[in-house]
């Protein structure tokens, strides 16, 4: 859940809309509404997840192939994340800084779902890269995933481990 209010997304949208238009894209209304629902979204949602939820408020239907070439868009300029491990998609907190994109590390938890998203400074990512290129393995992504136990989770499984 990146933003909760109107405002916060409102702010959110405009900065998407300036990042499509510097990397010569267009943020479309079903591309915003997409993204609108991933902003508002309390956990990771599926495409059909957000096929679902956009054809309950739309006037429009849209397809599940029409969601997924969204999501590409999307992810292609950095505003959403796609969480290989769960085949799922949020929205990347980082679209109202000017900062540029950097390796994320989404941490999961492995109960609830919930996803915090923190960027790994470039010491951490070149580590990390060197040690795949010295076992052979040329890194392909910009993103790490982490499966973990969010602090609610830990609270209410504490007896349990």
């Amino acid at each position: 859940m990146v933003a909760t209010t109107p405002g916060a997304v409102e702010q959110v949208v405009a900065a998407a809309q300036y990042l499509c238009e510097k990397r010569g894209g267009r943020l479309t209304q079903k591309r915003q509404r997409v993204l609108e629902l991933l902003l508002q979204a309390e956990r990771p949602m599926s495409a059909y997840d957000i096929m679902d939820a956009y054809n309950r408020y739309a006037d429009t239907t849209i397809m599940a192939m029409s969601v997924y070439r969204i999501l590409g868009f999307l992810e292609s300029t950095h505003l959403v994340h796609r969480l290989h491990s769960a085949n799922k998609y949020i929205a990347c907190n980082y679209i109202i800084c000017s900062c540029e994109h950097h390796t994320a590390l989404l941490l999961i938890c492995r109960s609830c779902q919930h996803v915090r998203e923190i960027m790994l400074p470039t010491p951490v990512v070149n580590a990390i890269s060197h040690q795949a290129e010295v076992t052979g393995f040329e890194p392909l992504g910009s993103q790490l995933e982490m499966s973990c136990l969010c602090e609610n989770c830990k609270k209410s499984t504490k007896n349990l481990y």
